[in-house]
């Protein structure tokens, strides 16, 4: 499990739930900073840097400055996929978890969990729907 495979999943789940949704990646290996996916869906554009945290992650600085101007201007959101939380049961618990720029460097302790459990990027899509004021 890697960024990559959980964004591709992400994308899967757009396409298939969210089918009227613009949803790009963003990935360049020359610019740093820019969020990893863009959405656009009812009129409105969000911007999404995705997190693959076992059970640690951070941002740079240059990250952090570029999303929370985005997020000032529009919608910008961060968000983790941790594995790891300590469970006595489930050792590898995961959780998805939506954070504003803001509050990244505390998002262990602020943001919304969307999933726990498992990666449901169904539930994921359905948030970012609901942040683009689609009416499900």
């Amino acid at each position: 499990m890697n960024e990559t495979t959980i964004k591709r999943g992400l994308m899967d789940a757009l396409k298939k739930h969210a089918p009227g949704a613009v949803a790009l990646r963003h990935e360049d290996l020359y610019t740093a900073g820019i969020p990893d996916l863009s959405i656009t869906l009812n009129g409105r554009t969000s911007w999404w840097e995705i997190k693959y945290a076992d059970p640690h992650t951070r941002s740079s600085k240059v990250q952090k400055y570029l999303c929370g101007r985005l997020d000032e201007e529009g919608i910008c959101r961060y968000v983790i996929y941790q594995r790891g939380i300590p469970h006595p049961q489930n050792p590898r618990q995961r959780q998805i978890r939506m954070v504003k720029p803001a509050d990244v460097d505390h998002w262990k302790h602020c943001g919304k969990v969307i999933s726990e459990g498992v990666f449901d990027h169904v539930a994921l899509v359905t948030e970012i729907q609901r942040i683009h004021g689609v009416i499900l």
